[in-house]
């Protein structure tokens, strides 16, 4: 089998027009196999030692004396292949205790290793190949492959040479899928899906015949062609809702997708074949009205939007506009109707990859597609995300009053929509480029359903989501941008990065127990990750000046703005946090104090401009000190606090409540310093100052010595014991 999934692969594999690509179609095939044999190998191993186990509890005696001592069931450890065929094999009185032998409690049947998660996720992968491929006969499924790709082969052969009249080989064509047809409906009984493998060639025979008649030859016309392609779709579409066949319809689709891309010769009309992808559509539409096949959905949005976006980035051009979007519109309502029909019909919500994907992929491929048709239009992508966010509120609200949809698809839609109200602001001002950094809310997105439906593709997708929407907007980040003040797309992009890595963090916190080690261990680099984002858009729009001009006149404006900026965002984190009991978003709290550290050293030091509290410094340095303060109180709540406590480490809340008394000390000095130094400049009153406030505050600080109130309790040492040394240390240096 391994040997003939390699000649699949190699077929397909050189269809693809790359170099190699023969030899890599046929190494994955083989790999495949591979995985295939060994995949039997361990199921028929686990059967013979759950036979063999079974066969110990069965031959054991109601009563009497001991029967002798059986061996225990083989033990397999890796074992694979020729050597889990030897060791089934073995019997199981060579390994009986020799006679004479002291007998011991028989030892627990020891279960074959499982497979490795990477190999799990492997087979999930081929699982739906390894099924058409090795269910029912094989040889059938695999010859009706090359039996499809022949004969769109052969016709374009026979068109190139001209061996027989052009009407005589069409029509031979037909009659072969029209035969084929009628075969597999007869043979529709059969358990091998023989029959339904002949159905779906000869419906895809039919589909190559009519698109190569109409638009390739002109023997039909354009409009007989299209009610010939809604007969042949209707049929389809009942053929398979009778025999309960999704295998059917995906081959049946398969077929008509791929025959336009098999017949073209670089030339026609897009509209053509946008209105022949339409039809195909409208046939999955209505099965996804009475059958819940994910697959088949999955097959329909990948065929359209990837033959779509390559017919858009080879020859799209700007005069394309009003026949093109159009047809986006349709496809973008197509599967969001699927969507919307696929959780009607389920008893649980939004139960499977498919669906999760493409509640959120449909808008990440279409809105892109539509970035690329109006970015040279004024104000295009902000109509574009305005009239998404209408369309998803309207559908919101539908849905809660007809009670057609699930919970999880309901908020499904209503961040969708939150999402694209939110890009029309920043494009309604900025609409120079459609920033990647949009496809990290949606990789949040899918990442949160695949949390709520336990599915590790849909999880992966989205965190792969996330990294490569960063790695785009990191590329792009150089680019010029409109002149709005945080409205604009690179302020947007940071901002969309860091929401979509703090919410996924989040989502793997609360619940971490379904998910793996490797994924709440990601849970901590995400949150670093979406908390760096949110801080570098927001020191990029506050910092003293961007390339090219001169932002703020006054000299500290902007590090006293990004004070405020990254104290307010820390207490509404960490607000959320504790609200929800999320120990680890109350973390990036405790960066507020290094920052003000930084900013402090970046300020001017000849107190030429008197003091900090100038330029929204008398904003900004209390709105630090109280958040700081506020911060440490939740990190170490008071006893008689109802809040859920939110503790960290006891070493590092105690270093916080000493470097925030040192740190007001030094503000102090520092704003005293400057008062002094304008009143009487070069004077040794202001080097006094530096010695004369920390000692004030030092000994302010020992009659607090054994009170028993926060937050004196909560860290005494930062306080009364190494924390008061250090400062006393300072003063011997001074």
């Amino acid at each position: 089998m391994h040997y003939l999934l390699a000649l699949v692969g190699a077929l397909l594999g050189s269809l693809l027009g790359i170099n190699g690509g023969f030899l890599i179609g046929a190494a994955v095939g083989l790999l495949g196999g591979l995985f295939w044999k060994q995949q039997q190998a361990l199921k028929a191993l686990q059967t013979r030692v759950d036979e063999l186990v079974a066969g110990q509890g069965a031959e054991a005696p109601a009563a009497g004396p001991e029967p002798p001592q059986r061996a225990p069931a083989p033990v397999a450890v890796a074992a694979t292949g020729s050597e889990a065929a030897e060791l089934v094999d073995t019997p199981v009185s060579a390994a009986q205790s020799p006679p004479g032998a002291e007998l011991s409690p028989p030892a627990p049947p020891v279960r074959p290793q499982e497979p490795s998660a990477l190999a799990q996720r492997l087979g999930s992968l081929i699982d739906g190949l390894k099924r058409f491929l090795t269910t029912g006969n094989p040889v059938v499924r695999i010859g009706a492959v090359v039996l499809f790709i022949g004969v769109a082969y052969l016709m374009r052969y026979a068109y190139e040479n001209s061996l027989v009249p052009l009407e005589l080989r069409l029509a031979g064509a037909a009659l072969l899928g029209i035969g084929l047809l009628a075969i597999g409906w007869r043979l529709r009984g059969r358990t091998d899906t023989y029959g339904l493998v002949l159905q779906g060639v000869g419906l895809a025979i039919l589909y190559l015949t009519v698109f190569a008649a109409s638009r390739l030859y002109a023997l039909l016309p354009m409009t007989a062609a299209f009610l010939m392609l809604v007969v042949l779709v209707t049929g389809a579409s009942v053929l398979a809702v009778l025999q309960r066949s999704q295998a059917l319809a995906i081959f049946s689709m398969s077929g008509g997708f791929l025959a336009p891309v098999l017949t073209s010769t670089g030339e026609g009309s897009h509209v053509a074949l946008f209105s022949y992808y339409a039809l195909l559509n409208g046939g999955i539409l209505v099965m996804a009205w009475f059958r819940q096949w994910r697959w088949l959905n999955w097959t329909g949005f990948v065929f359209t939007f990837l033959i779509g976006a390559s017919w858009g980035i080879e020859y799209y051009r700007p005069e394309h506009y009003a026949s093109t979007q159009p047809f986006l519109i349709l496809f973008f309502f197509y599967y969001l109707a699927v969507s919307v029909l696929f959780s009607r019909h389920r008893d649980v919500e939004l139960k499977g990859v498919v669906d999760g994907t493409l509640v959120f992929g449909t808008p990440v491929i279409a809105f892109a597609l539509q970035a690329a048709l109006v970015q040279d239009m004024p104000f295009g992508l902000a109509f574009s995300a305005l009239g998404a966010a209408v369309v998803y509120t309207l559908l919101v609200l539908w849905l809660r009053r007809s009670g057609h949809g699930s919970a999880l698809l309901d908020r499904s839609f209503l961040a969708l929509a939150v999402v694209f109200i939110t890009l029309a602001v920043p494009f309604a001002f900025d609409n120079q480029r459609f920033t990647g950094a949009t496809w990290a809310l949606e990789g949040a997105g899918i990442f949160w359903v695949g949390v709520r439906q336990g599915q590790r593709l849909p999880r992966a997708f989205g965190l792969l989501l996330q990294l490569g929407a960063g790695v785009v907007f990191a590329a792009e980040f150089g680019r010029p941008v409109a002149d709005f003040f945080f409205l604009n797309s690179a302020y947007m992009g940071c901002a969309f990065l860091g929401l979509a890595g703090v919410f996924t963090a989040s989502v793997i916190a609360r619940h971490g127990e379904t998910l793996t080690r490797a994924e709440r261990l990601l849970g901590y680099g995400l949150l670093a990750w979406g908390v760096f984002w949110w801080l570098a858009g927001g020191l990029r729009e506050l910092s003293l000046s961007t390339p090219g001009e001169q932002r703020f006149v006054a000299t500290n404006l902007g590090e006293h703005l990004f004070l405020v900026y990254a104290a307010v965002s820390a207490f509404l984190l960490t607000a959320v946090a504790r609200a929800r009991s999320w120990r680890q978003g109350a973390g990036p709290g405790f960066l507020i104090l290094p920052l003000a550290l930084l900013v402090l050293a970046a300020v001017d030091v000849s107190w030429a401009r008197g003091t900090l509290l100038g330029d929204f410094g008398w904003l900004a340095w209390p709105l630090v000190f109280g958040f700081v303060l506020w911060h440490l109180s939740i990190v170490d709540p008071v006893p008689e606090d109802d809040q859920p406590a939110m503790t960290a480490p006891g070493a590092l809340t105690a270093l916080w409540h000493a470097g925030l008394w040192w740190f007001a000390t030094l503000f102090l000095s520092w704003n005293l310093a400057a008062i002094v130094d304008e009143f009487l400049p070069a004077t040794i009153w202001t080097t006094v100052l530096w010695g004369a406030v920390p000692l004030a505050v030092m000994a302010g600080l020992l009659r607090f010595d054994g009170l028993q109130r926060w937050p004196f309790t909560a860290a005494a040492g930062a306080y009364f014991g190494w924390g008061w040394l250090l400062g006393y240390v300072y003063l011997l240096s001074w």
